[in-house]
């Protein structure tokens, strides 16, 4: 984060720690408890939000040498994502062309991509490079090698297009309304610490509600966040992407100091969410990426968090940050995210959401905009 949003932003969490208030909305909305329930919906969510939308799915530091390569499953489809012999980034379903068997699992290395089921290799850059019995085919073509997919590694975030209509155009585009603050922040030289991945029994606009607000910090987090962190947040979109900071209690120290010799660093955390629904959750040691998608019903989704640190920062101080923030993720957050299903499901009712949740009330306008 450059130094002139850094100050910009202490200054408006301080402002609003010193008044006990947090940035507001301009009046109280409702939520359809369908929204959270209904298959028509979520049928819909998962065209316009996932499979026509540019997805974030990583980091770039998750994969940066030659050769390396990494898996994942995103909306149901198998995605290989490789550096080639050059270390040109890559993505393809990850299917044989002979059988559709999947060519790699997990993550690694390998100058060769090897189906388990025939034995056809592919290189890191997709073409076929070999098989058994080759004799017994054609000649290869285009439609031998590895089914390619539009992907770019902008800001040191991988975006990816699954459906069929998203161009290599949208891709590249996708983040530049939230550009400025992305550059700055330095990604691309962030190197991985961990992934996470978690099935979860609620909807995934439930699990991102989650990260969107600070209301419930003080009774959900209260032996943990809220030891460190004070609600006093503060919010703003770019178009279709939002950024929410909220401070450490220790930034009153500030009060005690003449602003230029106040620190560049933020004093708080950092979330940026970006369309349809991905947090980057920034802080002085690394970052970390959570990501739900849509499960099989509106009470299922897939949820992956994955951690980063800064290389000019302390890697096990960084490492500790990203278990912190997981475990509570895992033991106070997802729970509480599937008891809300419970009771939505049991109650049916419309839910309310306050002046004091105004990012909550932002996503959920984009999101019913976008699927309905």
């Amino acid at each position: 984060m450059n130094r002139r949003t850094a100050a910009e932003l202490n200054r408006r969490m301080l402002e609003n720690l010193k008044a006990n208030r947090t940035d507001l909305a301009s009046r109280e909305i409702k939520i359809p408890a369908e929204s959270f329930q209904s298959l028509e919906q979520l049928a819909r969510e998962r065209v316009s939000l996932f499979i026509n939308t540019p997805q974030p799915v990583a980091f770039a530091g998750e994969l940066t040498a030659p050769n390396s390569y990494l898996t994942l499953d995103i909306l149901d489809t198998p995605v290989l994502l490789t550096r080639d012999e050059g270390g040109a980034l890559h993505a393809f379903i990850n299917a044989c062309a002979h059988r559709g068997a999947p060519v790699a699992s997990g993550s690694g290395h390998a100058r060769a991509l090897v189906c388990p089921f025939h034995g056809w290799s592919f290189t890191t850059a997709g073409r076929l490079r070999g098989r058994p019995a080759d004799a017994c085919f054609d000649a290869a073509t285009p439609d031998t090698d590895l089914h390619p997919l539009p992907v770019c590694a902008r800001f040191g975030i991988v975006v990816v297009g699954l459906g069929p209509a998203i161009t290599q155009t949208q891709v590249d585009n996708s983040l530049l309304e939230i550009a400025e603050d992305l550059d700055a922040l330095g990604l691309a030289n962030f190197r991985v610490l961990d992934r996470r991945e978690y099935r979860v029994a609620a909807n995934w606009k439930l699990v991102n509600d989650l990260s969107l607000e600070s209301y419930h910090f003080a009774a959900l987090h209260r032996d943990s966040v809220a030891q460190m962190l004070s609600p006093s947040a503060v919010f703003d979109t770019f178009e279709r992407h939002s950024r929410w900071a909220f401070p450490l209690k220790s930034i009153e120290g500030l009060t005690e100091m003449p602003e230029e010799e106040w620190p560049e660093s933020l004093q708080g955390s950092c979330t940026y969410t970006l369309y349809p629904g991905v947090m980057l959750l920034i802080n002085a040691l690394g970052a970390q990426m959570i990501r739900a998608e849509p499960g099989a019903h509106p009470g299922e989704s897939v949820v992956s968090y994955i951690g980063m640190h800064d290389p000019q920062s302390d890697p096990q101080a960084a490492r500790q940050a990203y278990e912190f923030g997981g475990d509570v993720f895992a033991q106070e957050d997802l729970p509480m995210a599937e008891a809300c299903q419970r009771g939505i499901g049991a109650s049916h009712r419309d839910l309310p959401l306050g002046r004091n949740e105004p990012l909550l009330q932002f996503w959920h306008q984009l999101w019913d905009k976008a699927s309905n």
